[in-house]
């Protein structure tokens, strides 16, 4: 891709152990890398330049599969969330497979209860949030001050009005000149 176009809010594709994945550029942060976000996965992911192309029109318009989420009915105990919160959230999700449960869809956001069944007795992620002083419950779905540095499919991802699925958003000049 051309130096000009390699720029935050670009729709292109990446190749990661010769597969192909469409990405946004989230952050240039050298000459030689950038931070992309997967809008089909929801993660960023830092990969080199020389691996980025321009992606096929046909791809352009497609939704994306990433849905913005938010554990329902929890607050970060200090308004953001805590590198501890964070670390405890990633060690219950451990590549198990989840049980969602959701609670509702507000602002292109699904909140929902997320547990894991896998054992004797079923953990929801809000009670062990709660109970490791991470979290309080509040009952109700609190959206968090840090939601889009934290969720950056918030910044990309919009509900269609036609679809239940989310759609990419048309790279915005001044969203480029943010970051």
């Amino acid at each position: 891709m051309p130096e000009s176009s390699v720029q935050p809010g670009q729709l292109c594709c990446v190749t990661v152990s010769k597969w192909w994945y469409r990405v946004i550029i989230h952050r240039v942060i050298n000459d030689q890398e950038v931070e992309v976000f997967y809008p089909d996965y929801g993660n960023l992911e830092i990969v080199r330049r020389s691996w980025l192309r321009f992606l096929k029109w046909c791809y352009l318009k497609l939704p994306a599969q990433a849905i913005p989420c938010s554990l329902a009915w929890v607050k970060p105990v200090e308004g953001m969330w805590s590198n501890a919160a964070t670390l405890l959230f990633k060690k219950l999700c451990g590549s198990k497979l989840l049980v969602g449960i959701v609670d509702e869809y507000v602002n292109g956001i699904l909140h929902l209860f997320l547990c894991d069944t896998s054992t004797e007795e079923d953990v929801y992620f809000h009670c062990v949030l709660r109970d490791g002083g991470c979290a309080d419950v509040c009952g109700e779905n609190v959206p968090s001050q840090g939601f889009k540095e934290l969720n950056p499919s918030a910044l990309y991802v919009q509900p269609s009005g036609k679809q239940e699925n989310a759609e990419l958003l048309e790279p915005d000049v001044n969203l480029q000149k943010e970051s």
